[in-house]
């Protein structure tokens, strides 16, 4: 990877780039629950101020003992970090990584971070033909071809420098794959002696096909969670990783020290605690993606692909210049993914955030113009 990663959510950027306030757009890149983080957690912080004075734990014992509770595991199954993205830099570092087969097209922090560890990576792509379904018999298929590989590479001990990524639900596609199927896959990766990195940075909308109830019994599981996108405050920056004990105790002494601030400590264990902002969440989502989806398919030229989290990713005409249409959106104030950023990705597409309806309406208008016109 030569080029920098490409995130969405630069609207502060586009913004003074364009001479414009923040204000004037609409975000649709970023895919952050439209709710707002919780009353709870903003009432926390503010009585946090006194405490800005001293540095915060540095092992983050309090939260680590609340998620511990909420998810059945032992605290020290647990590191806290500034972001999952900061987590995600250090694995391959962490577990000695030479080689990540990433399930893709996916998040880009996966390939950059193999990258900067010197270790070579290999994606396994979904196809458009297939509504991008995750690519789960090539992954398998690639499992045993592996295990049953020559005696040669056995002696290297190649398998236990490798590592199989995938993301649960996938972004930029929206698409989930079932806690059983993820669980048979895994099967197989440990028998082979991999690592599998689960990203569930987004399954908190579809919390039943988890596999974070399998790590007191999966010794080269990793799952990585966030406090981002579900409970709507990227800029706490929250996240953190389950695994076995002892190679989270590995990781934990790879990142620095006071990683997570006071502030998205207090955060997070009150967001764990607001059951009313989950429950509301969810049925907020399920209810406004589906009428979304419904409108989206309205639109001449676009094609839905099936979605679980809190985003839907449109493909657009093969005709269509996918920078030309986010171009004109930007300008119209309305700020779209381009999903031709992502490794792996050939068609043109679209990954738009679900928003309040007023806001999906918004861009759903815009949609059809930009395409009728073009």
């Amino acid at each position: 990877m030569t080029q920098p990663v490409v995130h969405g959510g630069q609207v502060h950027q586009i913004a003074k780039a364009l001479g414009r306030s923040v204000d004037s757009f609409i975000d649709f890149s970023a895919s952050i629950n439209p709710l707002g983080p919780p009353a709870s957690v903003l009432s926390a912080m503010q009585q946090a101020l006194p405490a800005c004075g001293h540095y915060p734990d540095p092992s983050a014992e309090e939260l680590r003992m609340r998620l511990a509770k909420e998810h059945g595991i032992s605290s020290d199954s647990i590191v806290l970090g500034n972001g999952s993205s900061e987590l995600i830099r250090i694995l391959p570092l962490a577990l000695s990584l030479r080689h990540g087969y990433v399930a893709g097209p996916t998040f880009m922090e996966y390939e950059a971070s193999l990258h900067i560890a010197g270790a070579r990576c290999t994606y396994v792509l979904a196809t458009s033909a297939e509504k991008y379904a995750p690519p789960l018999k090539q992954l398998s298929l690639l499992v045993d071809a592996i295990r049953h590989g020559s005696q040669k590479a056995l002696r290297r001990n190649v398998k236990s420098h490798t590592a199989v990524f995938f993301c649960n639900p996938n972004s930029p596609t929206g698409r989930v794959v079932s806690a059983r199927s993820l669980r048979m896959l895994y099967r197989k990766i440990e028998e082979a002696g991999f690592w599998m990195v689960v990203d569930e940075a987004f399954i908190d909308f579809c919390p039943s096909h988890s596999l974070i109830k399998e790590i007191p019994n999966a010794r080269r599981l990793l799952i990585l969670r966030s406090f981002t996108k579900f409970y709507g405050m990227p800029g706490i920056r929250l996240g953190y990783l389950v695994g076995a004990p002892e190679t989270v105790a590995t990781i934990r002494r790879l990142l620095p020290p006071w990683s997570v601030s006071h502030f998205a400590q207090e955060a997070g264990a009150v967001a764990l605690d607001d059951v009313k902002y989950r429950l509301r969440s969810v049925k907020f989502m399920q209810q406004e993606r589906q009428r979304f989806m419904t409108r989206l398919h309205g639109v001449s030229g676009l094609r839905i692909i099936p979605a679980s989290a809190n985003f839907v990713m449109v493909e657009l005409p093969s005709k269509c210049v996918t920078a030309n249409l986010v171009a004109r959106l930007t300008r119209q104030g309305i700020l779209v993914r381009d999903c031709q950023t992502f490794s792996g990705m050939t068609q043109p597409a679209l990954r738009l955030a679900i928003r309040y309806p007023r806001d999906n309406n918004r861009v759903i208008h815009a949609l059809k113009e930009a395409l009728r016109d073009s």
